[in-house]
């Protein structure tokens, strides 16, 4: 019992209530507020959850394994390597490790020129061999650099083919050199539907190819790969032991060898979901408008009101209008979801937890008003850092895509789906899919009553709006000033002494021009 009583005052001095009469730390600016809770999340000893009484409002990041790294892909043309190097990248970028794609034939196209003709990559030119060395290596450098100069950045992808393990060794040399891990990524083809599909939907539109017709483009490019192939050396189990790598084979087979660290595991996790031949589209949109949200409030469990049941009647047409009817529903396992979904003539429903709305915790069912006279510091620490900041006992927009993740695995291999969720979970998909920076992800605009229609394109997807003109109540908080932030903070009781001059959070510039 007395253990207990000592828990209870332990836990209770740092709960909302009693954390606003704490000294507050001195700040200067904003800049130095956010810099010093990102120092907070980078040194946090453990990612705790909250507690009955207390929580840790910010999540330790993902750790990154104590090295940088390097991910070569290697592979003949027109295998999905550049696919499969962006889409690996906005995943990473989207669980919060930096990550860029350093394409060669860009770099080659700059630094040598367009159309340089099949012969161009014969084995047996040497001036063309020492050329693109010469290319490849740049490019490598370019990467090391960014890994270098960038404290944030996490995982540089070398898009290439790197066919030969003379190349692959100049490149793991270099990264040893630099202390950076190396990662070789090998996608083998051999559908020779799918390679014709890959040249014919992305290779004949590239730079190289601009004003050559279809069928002499083809033929070049064809002989650009009977060229590589000449001189192409496959990873090996036998040979390569010692290199850490992922080989990827028709798409589904798996050889995996010496990974060796948390994000090089999670990125095989993604290559075994991943199924780049899949083009399919997906639809998304959020429950019609439900009882809490004509009242302005958060969370709850509420029913559709009038409008959000008109919606969802028109809903129902537009599916069947648009001969989606066979397709699979997607919804959460809250009321407003599934009422939706019951307007709808689809027989292939399922029901997923992960699709339940951002967790408000402490603050659910409450308007954003009451939110920001009972709890000042809380409301504005959110303003402050939106993606990063947790509710008490509740989620933060982090949480949630770490909650979404098996989702995210399942429309990879999807065809195409209908999915109804709700504001902050429809954020963070279509932050992943459309690539956009996970600060952001909290101020992308989800409306009431609208279907996104998400299409594939070249190496990423397109959005398209379809608005259904039923009125609904308006959601969405638009980004705050530096402005409001400070007076928030102010407000709420964090010192701000000294700050004259008002900063832009994320670009560290001076608004005042001081």
């Amino acid at each position: 019992i007395i253990k207990l009583i000592l828990f209870y005052f332990w836990t209770a001095k740092n709960s909302i209530h009693f954390r606003r009469e704490s000294p507050q730390p001195d700040f200067n600016t904003l800049r130095q507020l956010k810099q010093e809770m990102k120092r907070e999340r980078n040194t946090a000893s453990e990612n705790l959850q909250a507690s009955s009484l207390g929580r840790e409002r910010y999540i330790k990041p993902l750790p990154v394994g104590g090295s940088k790294q390097c991910y070569a892909m290697v592979g003949l043309p027109a295998r999905g390597k550049s696919c499969i190097a962006f889409k690996l990248a906005r995943y990473l970028n989207w669980i919060g490790v930096k990550s860029r794609v350093f394409n060669v034939g860009m770099y080659r196209r700059d630094l040598v020129g367009v159309n340089m003709g099949s012969e161009y990559y014969s084995p047996d030119n040497e001036e063309g061999v020492n050329s693109r060395t010469k290319v490849a290596l740049h490019v490598v450098d370019e990467l090391l650099a960014w890994l270098k100069d960038d404290q944030e950045s996490c995982v540089g992808i070398l898009d290439a083919t790197n066919t030969t393990r003379e190349r692959r060794k100049l490149i793991a040399d270099r990264c040893s050199e630099c202390g950076v891990q190396i990662m070789f990524i090998e996608s083998v083809l051999d559908i020779p539907e799918i390679e014709e599909k890959n040249i014919r939907d992305h290779k004949l539109r590239c730079p190289d190819y601009q004003g050559f017709d279809a069928p002499t483009a083809f033929q070049d490019f064809s002989e650009r790969i009977s060229n590589y192939k000449r001189a192409y050396q496959t990873l090996s189990l036998d040979l390569d032991r010692e290199l850490t790598f992922i080989r990827v084979s028709n798409i589904t087979q798996f050889h995996i060898n010496n990974v060796n660290c948390n994000i090089q595991s999670k990125s095989a996790y993604f290559l075994m979901n991943l199924r780049p031949h899949i083009m399919s589209t997906l639809y998304f949109t959020r429950h019609g408008e439900a009882q809490y949200n004509t009242e302005g409030k958060i969370g709850g469990d509420s029913g559709l009101s009038e409008n959000g049941r008109q919606y969802a009647a028109e809903l129902g047409r537009f599916v069947t209008d648009n001969q989606l009817q066979d397709i699979p529903v997607w919804t959460s396992l809250m009321r407003r979801t599934q009422e939706t979904g019951s307007f709808l003539p689809n027989s292939n429903f399922s029901r997923f937890k992960s699709l339940d709305e951002l967790d408000a915790g402490q603050c659910d069912g409450m308007t954003y008003q009451e939110i920001e006279a009972q709890y000042p510091e809380e409301f504005a620490l959110r303003d402050l850092d939106k993606y990063n900041y947790r509710y008490p006992r509740g989620e933060s927009y982090h949480d949630l895509c770490c909650r979404l993740e098996p989702i995210i695995m399942s429309l990879e291999k999807q065809r195409s789906v209908l999915v109804i969720c709700h504001q902050a979970v429809l954020r963070c998909i279509v932050g992943y899919l459309l690539d956009i920076p996970v600060d952001d992800i909290p101020y992308i605009k989800t409306p009431l009553h609208t279907v996104i229609k998400i299409t594939p394109a070249a190496y990423g997807c397109e959005r398209e709006d379809i608005k259904f003109g039923v009125a609904g109540a308006a959601t969405i908080r638009d980004k705050p000033t530096v402005e409001s932030i400070e007076q928030r903070l102010l407000k709420s009781g964090i010192n701000m002494v000294g700050s004259t001059e008002l900063w832009d959070v994320e670009s560290g510039t001076n608004v005042n021009g001081v």
